[in-house]
């Protein structure tokens, strides 16, 4: 008899146990995603100019993952949301660019000449170019964001979120200019200097919306990453966020 109160006590244990598993896996789940990214580039006469020829695509592949807290299930078809945090990793890949770029008006303003790139008539001033490098760029962002996002649930196993909040990131820039010509500035043809963004935590903002069925979900976001400060010559990044598009599995 204490033998079959001893296997009962332990089949009731499991079963316990395997409950509460059930439960917490639903409290805390993982998520994870391959997508298409686009970033924003910083602007004209950044490692660029519009007026001058350029090859600077914004698209390139990502992906993210993280974990998925449930704090509060959604009722079906109500108008009163669920709650749920995310805690992802974001990789938004990496750009590369190559441009054809004239000196800044800056450096012929700065000692009371006429001439350099103007951003406005995206020409250069009196025809003025100065000397010519070409700059081959790469850059790429990586973030860690913590989110809350309310979400619906429309029936039928599907739901609708929307998410935000602080995130922080750390953007590489690296772009190689050579001289196109003799010059006093740069030096001879095919001088080299590379510029390069001395990489560092900074905080931004991550938003993003969600349409998922089951396990699976198509998510946007956008990441704000401001270019801050360097270390480095006060070098900037050549992009300050980027988008990604995502389809994703929880688990």
């Amino acid at each position: 008899m204490n033998r079959v109160n001893y296997i009962a006590t332990a089949v009731a244990g499991v079963t316990l146990a395997f409950a509460s598993a059930t439960h917490a896996e639903s409290w805390f789940q993982i998520e994870a995603g391959l997508g298409v990214t686009s970033a924003v580039k910083l602007g004209d006469g950044m490692y660029f100019s519009r007026g001058f020829s350029h090859d600077t695509p914004n698209g390139s592949y990502g992906g993210r993952a993280g974990l998925v807290f449930n704090a509060i299930p959604a009722a079906p078809r109500s108008f009163v949301p669920g709650v749920r945090a995310h805690l992802t990793y974001f990789n938004f890949g990496k750009v590369k660019w190559s441009s054809t770029n004239p000196q800044d008006e800056a450096d012929f303003s700065s000692v009371g000449e006429r001439g350099g790139y103007n951003i406005a008539t995206q020409s250069c001033v009196d025809g003025n170019c100065g000397d010519m490098r070409r700059f081959d760029s790469t850059g790429g962002i990586q973030a860690l964001a913590l989110t809350v996002e309310p979400f619906w649930d429309l029936g039928s196993g599907w739901q609708l979120g929307i998410e935000a909040g602080p995130a922080l990131y750390r953007t590489t820039w690296t772009s190689v200019a050579t001289a196109m010509n003799d010059s006093a500035r740069f030096g001879p043809a095919g001088t080299q200097e590379t510029l390069r963004h001395q990489p560092h935590i900074q905080v931004g903002v991550l938003v993003g919306a969600s349409v998922s069925k089951g396990p699976f979900s198509a998510r946007l976001n956008y990441l704000n990453a401001p270019v801050g400060y360097s270390t480095d010559k006060n070098v900037p990044a050549g992009i300050r966020g980027s988008w990604m598009l995502s389809i994703n599995y929880t688990f």
